[in-house]
């Protein structure tokens, strides 16, 4: 039988796994970003899901503000150019290395170099 445990067993793998959790409540709360200790319930903020950040992990006001305006900048703003762009833009190919989006007119230049 596969993964069936003894009274004895089943009670040591519980206190073992309480005491991970009690050590890991212990431990002082990190940025995620800049590993600054969290101490104030105003500095503990959770990422935005479009950042693409571990679950559950905090980040300081500071970092939290820093990673909220890049975010807003590469979504809003061509990343070469540095127009504003509209409802329609393009997102760079992954050759390119590039972050962020496009306008079209970068985006075609872009294109017809790397074709060339």
């Amino acid at each position: 039988m596969d993964g069936v445990l003894c009274a004895d067993c089943h009670i040591e793998k519980t206190k073992e796994f309480m005491l991970m959790q009690e050590q890991e409540a212990s431990r002082p709360e990190l940025c995620a970003i800049c590993r600054k200790e969290i101490k104030s319930d105003e500095d503990r903020n959770k990422p935005r899901w479009q950042w693409d950040m571990e679950s559950g992990s905090l980040v300081c006001r500071e970092c939290y503000d820093k990673k909220d305006a890049d975010h807003t900048k590469r979504m809003s703003f061509c990343s070469l150019c540095n127009s504003k762009l509209g409802m329609f833009y393009y997102h760079p190919k992954t050759t390119w290395k590039i972050e962020g989006n496009l306008c079209r007119k970068c985006w075609d230049e872009r294109n017809a170099r790397s074709a060339h």
